[in-house]
């Protein structure tokens, strides 16, 4: 009677979990058949409230859920996404791996402001060529008309010139100097001027030599000179101030009746030059030349008296047809004669070189250095 009464109470919570469970389920059906209820009442509420749509509505709605409506496929624009997504991390590990720089890839870059500043340059060139052509061209317009104006040239009439005729200079000979410039025939007498300018060295050489030596020969012994007494002296070279001497002649301003004497020492030489400038009415035309009691003619007279006295023509450029003339008139004299053209309408000439200057010779030569050629000058003879 134990065990069946055991037994009995082992089946007892059973079903007790059995009511429980059919009294939920019948609550949850009680609750889905009242929500369907509410729902199918607020579904008829929502119907009832919309207002009527034609069809012309509904087709535009129906068209404007098409239009919103995705034109592609979203499975391959998810393949696509994916593959530029994939492309991009290409590029990028391309581009970390890259070096930019400019100096190690070699790559100049183009400076735009250098570019600008070029260009404008370039155009003030191009101006500046523009307006140099312009006065040229300007220029080659007046030329033109100069030339359009420019009467022709009539060339002077022909002289006769006569072949020279080379001879040897006579021993001994003592030459006078006519310079023809100008048109005017001018006598130098240049011993006479040369002992004005020596008796001004001797009357300032306490204020301007600097030292005194006696001219030796070869021998070593004294030169002898004598003087126009024939009286015997010892030849004596006085240097000279170079600067005290140009101050000293430019204050004294020597001159004779036909030429202005200037006595400028040069840098460059210790020899002491003297310029014969001839004065405005010195010298006679060749016409004043023509006639018997001219200085010319006079002093030609006289030369032919002296068997070593040889005239000699310094012809200024100007004055080619004067000194053609002026030796025509030498020739029919018997005096001989020879000439020379001069780039100067004065002459120059040295002091003797017991007279010299304090100078600064040129540096010589470094060892092994080519000497200068030097051509020398052409023997004088008369013609």
């Amino acid at each position: 009677m134990a065990k069946k009464s055991g037994h009995h109470e082992e089946e007892l919570p059973f079903v007790a979990l059995m009511d429980t469970m059919t009294n939920v389920v019948g609550v949850l059906i009680i609750v889905l058949v009242m929500v369907g209820i509410g729902l199918a009442r607020s579904v008829n509420k929502v119907l009832s409230e919309l207002p009527p749509v034609t069809e012309e509505e509904h087709a535009k709605l129906k068209k404007e859920v098409t239009e919103t409506k995705p034109k592609h496929d979203p499975k391959k624009v998810d393949e696509d996404n994916a593959k530029l997504e994939k492309d991009l991390k290409k590029v990028t590990e391309t581009l970390k791996t890259m070096d930019v720089t400019k100096d190690k890839q070699q790559v100049k870059l183009i400076d735009i402001d250098d570019l600008e500043k070029q260009l404008a340059e370039r155009k003030k060139e191009r101006d500046k060529k523009k307006a140099d052509v312009e006065k040229m061209l300007g220029d080659l317009d007046k030329l033109k008309q100069q030339l359009d104006t420019t009467p022709v040239y009539a060339p002077p009439p022909a002289m006769v010139v006569k072949l020279p005729n080379p001879r040897p200079m006579p021993d001994k000979a003592e030459i006078h100097r006519f310079l023809v410039a100008g048109g005017k025939i001018l006598y130098i007498d240049e011993k006479t001027l040369s002992d004005m300018v020596e008796q001004e060295l001797q009357r300032g050489e306490s204020s301007m030599a600097l030292s005194h030596e006696t001219v030796k020969g070869p021998d070593g012994k004294p030169v002898m000179v004598k003087d126009k007494f024939g009286h015997a002296s010892q030849q004596r070279k006085i240097t000279f101030d170079s600067k005290k001497v140009t101050d000293y002649f430019a204050r004294r301003r020597l001159a004779s009746r036909d030429v202005a004497i200037q006595v400028t020492p040069l840098s460059n030489s210790p020899r002491i030059p003297i310029k014969l400038i001839p004065l405005p009415n010195a010298g006679e035309t060749i016409d004043q030349a023509r006639k018997l009691i001219s200085i010319y003619q006079t002093v030609l007279k006289k030369l032919k008296m002296d068997p070593q006295a040889v005239v000699w023509f310094h012809v200024f450029k100007d004055s080619i047809e004067t000194y053609l003339e002026a030796r025509e008139i030498a020739d029919q004299i018997g005096v001989p004669a020879g000439w020379e053209l001069t780039g100067n309408s004065f002459f120059t000439r040295n002091l003797p070189a017991e007279y010299a200057v304090n100078f600064t010779p040129a540096p010589a030569p470094p060892p092994g250095a080519v000497p200068a050629v030097s051509i020398a000058p052409p023997k004088t003879t008369l013609d």
